[in-house]
């Protein structure tokens, strides 16, 4: 293996892989497993006293849907693990797709968000539904489509030069997760924590504070002061969760691409190694999210439509806001050793210097790995329908099936989206340093498709 010849004024995973020494936060980690340990604790208990309580309650629901399962409920979490088989093979086969078509997916995606956000209101003047002579009234519905397709006509004239750009980084997308497939796990146990987090949360509720579930409970400080900390505490370890995925997963991609050959472990050593920056991100995040709920709570109460509407829109603009400024910043943390607000100054100046690769990124991009999303749903509605015919034989139970199977598809989708949007920005953000002259050297991409992203960038420089 070729030492790469790199050029770094801070510190770089990169070296801590090659000399395979990684940076140690044990008392993080232990106060960490302080948090965890606690949340997940008071959640099992809750759910075993739940369980006791509520368990021939719980029987007899599912033995009303199938008495069969009732009687086999270890069939649940054989469907489980046969669903995150599928789940895998699938993304793999999206993996396939995006390297092979790049740029089409995103002609596709176009297409089809054109034809939704038309197609709806065309069907509506068809059959009657809206009348033209009346359309001061309900033009508000066109405002979709006008912005799609404003959107698009950018993308393919003006932006085409970066459109070509970002159809490579998405071949480029395809080729790492099939390369290193570790890439899709820490997604893939976000998923699954996220249901358990959810789950444990509301079992605390429902067992230790029932009292809140009744409609038009008015909270007491005094008194209500343990939800306050059971909401900041499942908000902190759900998004801590996902921040450590996301960065487990970055920094796979990023190694792969300074041609070197990351395991799963590395991806998470090289997370454990800015851990403090991860839990002061994950702490401001729930802070953010707080104020987001607390300005949502009091639109809700108010009597006036604009303060309801300026309520949730400020909310909204919150996220998007935060969201923006943080777009790179795990990638950048984590390859580049920085801590919480030195890597969202570091990301805010990388979103600023490249906002248009961002918005195509966030529209052009999404677009196109929404298309790979919509044919998983269209595949499980497909096989549930053969399937549920073939075992029931009756229309309303292959309905309901075909339902089911439908909504089971999401788990996939969601996958490949989350596993291809952490990889996506972390090659926008290695192709941008690569061009800032912070990595020189060989790295993994191939050399056909470097001159292309190299045309590509060049002719959008000079396009302006």
């Amino acid at each position: 293996m070729l030492r790469r010849r790199v050029r770094l004024t801070r510190s770089d995973v990169y070296d801590y892989h090659m000399n395979e020494e990684f940076p140690n936060h044990k008392g993080k980690i232990i106060g960490l497993f302080v948090v965890f340990g606690s949340f997940i604790g008071f959640g099992v208990y809750a759910l075993l006293n739940l369980w006791d309580m509520h368990q021939t309650d719980i029987t007899n629901i599912i033995q009303s849907i199938s008495p069969y399962l009732a009687n086999n409920l270890w069939l649940l979490g054989v469907a489980v693990v046969a669903i995150v088989v599928l789940s895998v093979l699938m993304a793999l086969g999206a993996s396939v797709a995006a390297k092979r078509l790049g740029a089409t997916l995103i002609y596709i995606g176009a297409g089809f968000m054109n034809l939704m956000t038309w197609g709806i209101v065309l069907v509506l003047i068809a059959v009657g539904g809206l009348d033209l002579s009346l359309i001061s009234t309900w033009w508000p519905m066109l405002i979709p489509g006008i912005f799609t397709l404003f959107i698009t006509l950018l993308l393919f004239t003006v932006f085409k030069d970066r459109i070509r750009r970002a159809g490579e980084i998405i071949k480029l997308t395809g080729q790492v997760t099939l390369d290193e497939k570790g890439t899709f796990v820490p997604p893939l146990l976000t998923m699954l924590f996220t249901l358990f987090s959810a789950l444990l949360f509301g079992a605390i509720l429902v067992f230790f504070m029932p009292q809140i579930l009744t409609p038009g409970y008015e909270f007491v400080l005094q008194t209500d002061w343990p939800y306050i900390i059971g909401i900041v505490v499942y908000l902190f370890v759900t998004i801590f969760f996902y921040n450590f995925a996301y960065s487990t997963t970055s920094a796979i991609t990023y190694i792969y691409m300074r041609g070197r050959d990351p395991t799963l472990g590395d991806g998470v050593r090289s997370s454990l190694g800015v851990i403090g920056g991860l839990i002061i991100l994950s702490i401001m995040s729930v802070i953010v999210t707080i104020v987001q709920l607390i300005i949502r709570s009091v639109a809700r109460r108010s009597a006036s439509p604009v303060g309801r509407g300026v309520g949730y829109a400020a909310s909204g603009i919150i996220g998007w806001v935060w969201a923006m400024v943080n777009y790179f910043t795990i990638p950048a943390m984590v390859a580049e050793e920085l801590s919480a607000t030195k890597a969202i100054k570091r990301s805010a100046g990388l979103v600023r210097k490249n906002f248009l690769d961002v918005m195509i990124k966030e529209t052009a991009v999404r677009w196109g790995f929404g298309v790979l999303a919509l044919t998983f749903f269209i595949g499980f509605a497909a096989f549930g329908a053969l399937f549920g015919w073939i075992l029931t034989g009756d229309i309303f139970m292959t309905i309901l099936v075909t339902v089911v199977f439908t909504i089971l598809a999401a788990i996939p989708s969601t996958l490949v989206l989350r596993t291809f949007d952490i990889v996506y920005v972390t090659l926008l953000y290695v192709f941008i340093r690569r061009k800032e002259g912070d990595i020189e050297g060989r790295t993994a991409i191939p050399s056909s498709m470097s001159q292309e992203l190299d045309r590509a960038y060049n002719a959008a420089k000079r396009s302006g």
